[in-house]
């Protein structure tokens, strides 16, 4: 790989204005938008997972039919909490050697990763304790700003997620794994406020520098031998306005990412031993602003980046999007599409949390009118009596790449999106009626041994008790 100087290549790449930015933002500074206080991080930390119940019904999956048992208790021991995911597929049309018994997605009970989600997670204390750990499902995982990981998943696998700050939030660090038994995915952010006081801090004194690593170490399923993706950042950022209902901040990142030159993308030279292509340090920069005020948190930013980076590379459907293989008329890099040419645009998000019972999250982005990524999930419990709804969906580069258009592609669900929604009604307490309808991705393992991931249509009607264990 062309190991470029960092620095040469900021300073070829990067506007004037973009450096005076990060000058005297670097000079007026303070905390981002992960705030301390615990009511802004359950804000920006929505859980959309469902859990809690014991029952049984039907599940199609990819049109056959399968009996299902489920069991997911939740275990809370103090700041300790266990949760358990016992599922079982009965398939009643097994010939021969076919197993009839399941997992959730219908695989076969045959490697460790099928077993370990029977342990939904494991967690101690909470993500805005000084010390927060979690093992299990990592669902829209976002790192610092998320420049770099942003509304990550790793379907269901069992990774790790680890919060560590001193009590006084002076110093800190978030990290994450994706696959305890397979780890690929891994590193973190951490965050320095070098002047900060126990009290009476002001808007220098609460001044803050982060810094990002992440690196996937298998980034083309397709390939052997190749270089890990590696994404480095820098953020600083500082309130303008901070009371106690009331807060606004603005921040900026600079993050780099490897990437293939543009002679080589354009010719999809893959990386062999014989051929091997040479690598270029890609930039992107975002300069934020977000306010919080009580249930709602916005945040917009404007991006600009040079050739061939991918903007939050880390995303929900990254996995999936790394498992295509690359089509001979569509340059590709690590599995997703490398745009050789610099961009910018704008991303935008909101969480909205406008009823005790209600809870929105939307995102969006869109980069000279190229590769549109939309997310948006919803949360509604009890607003109607006895009723419930969970709900998210996301797409990337919409409308692109197809014979549709912008808003035809936006409903087509295909290897670029993601669906999941659940629908609960309590016939008498506690016995509830479910239906889910998913369009995820799984797991699979290849002819040559390895493993790729591919969209899966999962429907469920299920009848069960829900009830705190």
């Amino acid at each position: 790989m062309n190991r470029n100087n960092i620095f040469t290549y900021c300073g070829s790449g990067i506007s004037i204005l973009t450096i005076g930015t990060i000058l005297f933002l670097f000079i007026l500074s303070i905390p981002t938008l992960a705030g301390e206080d615990q009511a802004l991080t359950q804000l920006e930390h929505p859980d959309f997972l469902t859990s809690g119940l014991y029952g049984g019904g039907l599940t199609f999956i990819n049109g056959d039919a399968y009996v299902r048992l489920q069991l997911q208790p939740d275990i809370p021991l103090g700041k300790i909490g266990i949760g358990l995911d016992l599922i079982l597929l009965y398939n009643p049309y097994a010939e021969g050697d076919d197993p009839q018994i399941l997992a959730e997605d219908g695989e076969a009970w045959d490697s460790p990763s099928t077993w370990l989600r029977l342990v939904r997670y494991v967690r101690y204390g909470r993500p805005y304790d000084p010390f927060y750990a979690r093992f299990g499902e990592l669902d829209y995982l976002t790192i610092g700003h998320g420049s770099i990981m942003s509304g990550y998943s790793n379907y269901d696998r069992r990774g790790l997620r680890l919060n560590l700050r001193n009590s006084e939030n002076r110093y800190g660090i978030e990290t994450m794994m994706n696959d305890i038994g397979n780890p690929t995915i891994f590193g973190g952010r951490g965050f320095y406020r070098p002047f900060q006081r126990e009290e009476n801090n002001n808007l220098l004194t609460r001044f803050e520098l982060g810094a990002t690593y992440l690196t996937d170490i298998n980034p083309n399923l397709q390939e052997v031998g190749e270089d890990p993706l590696s994404a480095v950042g820098f953020d600083v950022g500082f309130p303008i306005f901070e009371t106690s209902a009331f807060r606004l901040d603005i921040y900026d990142d600079i993050a780099f990412l490897n990437t293939l030159s543009e002679e080589d993308t354009q010719t999809n030279i893959a990386l062999t031993a014989e051929n091997q292509v040479t690598t270029n340090l890609a930039w992107g920069n975002a300069v934020g602003v977000g306010f919080s005020f009580t249930q709602t948190l916005f945040k917009i930013e404007y991006r600009t980046f040079g050739e061939g980076y991918i903007p939050s590379v880390f995303d929900y459907t990254y996995e999936s999007a790394k498992s295509l293989s690359p089509e001979p008329d569509m340059p590709r890099f690590l599995g997703l599409e490398a745009n050789t040419e610099p961009r910018r645009g704008f991303f935008s998000q909101l969480i909205w949390h406008p009823l005790p019972q209600i809870h929105f999250m939307g995102t969006f982005e869109d980069y000279t009118n190229s590769e549109p990524k939309l997310y948006m999930a919803v949360t509604e419990s009890e607003l109607v009596p006895r009723f419930s709804l969970r709900a998210f969906y996301t797409k990337r580069d919409i409308g692109e790449g197809g014979a549709t258009n912008f808003f035809g592609d936006l409903f087509d669900l295909d290897e670029k999106s993601a669906f999941s929604v659940e629908v609960r009604y309590e016939v008498f307490p506690p016995v509830v009626t479910i239906v889910t309808r998913e369009y995820t991705f799984r797991r699979v393992e290849t002819a040559a041994g390895g493993s790729q991931f591919e969209p899966i249509h999962k429907t469920s009607f299920m009848v069960g008790v829900s009830t705190d264990f």
